[in-house]
Order: structure tokens, then C-alpha cells, then sequence
């Protein structure tokens, strides 16, 4: 079964997210902006931990905010691409 996440199952006292597009968001959602993940939009968090969830058949919720530690993790704050995030997150998980 398939894990469907809400805003309520992230940390939203630990992290903050908006939950609309930033300012520097224009309106272009093709390949490229789907490329890229915006750590601080709670909808791309949410869509990137859930398909890493469901991809690693993981379904607790400390699972998810051992994901969404991982991909806020320091070493990572200069990382956008959302291949090069899910490879480093999923090898810090140990998924």
C-alpha cells in the first residue's frame, strides 16, 4: 500500500515551509523544474520523502522525519538536483 503523506506528518516546528511557490518560483513547471526539489516548499518535501518512502516500501512515521533529516542535513544545502538528493539521502538512510 502505497504512503500517502500530508503537512501534518512532516516537522514543521524543525523546518519551515511554505506552502505555495516561493517568489523566485516562476510559473514554468516543465522537466527542469521538476528536476529540482525546494527544500523549503512543504509540497516538494512532501512528494520527494513520499515517493522515497514508497519506493523503500517504508511506511513509519519516524521514517519520515529520518528522510526529511537527511535531506536537510548541512552537507546537502547546496544540493537541488532531486536525483543527486535522492541518491544521498537513500545512502545516509541505508535504504
Amino acid at each position: 500500500m502505497a504512503v500517502e503523506l500530508k503537512a501534518s506528518d512532516l516537522q514543521t516546528g524543525k523546518y519551515k515551509y511554505t506552502w505555495k511557490r516561493d517568489k523566485g518560483d516562476g510559473k514554468y513547471a516543465g522537466p527542469l523544474d521538476q528536476a529540482k526539489v525546494d527544500k523549503d516548499e512543504g509540497y516538494e518535501v512532501l512528494a520527494f520523502i513520499e515517493k522515497l518512502m514508497n519506493d523503500h516500501s517504508k511506511a513509519k512515521r519516524a521514517d519520515v522525519h529520518d528522510a526529511e533529516d537527511a535531506l536537510h542535513a548541512p552537507q546537502l544545502s547546496t544540493v537541488v538536483s532531486r536525483v543527486d538528493l535522492y541518491r544521498f539521502v537513500k545512502a545516509d538512510l541505508g535504504w
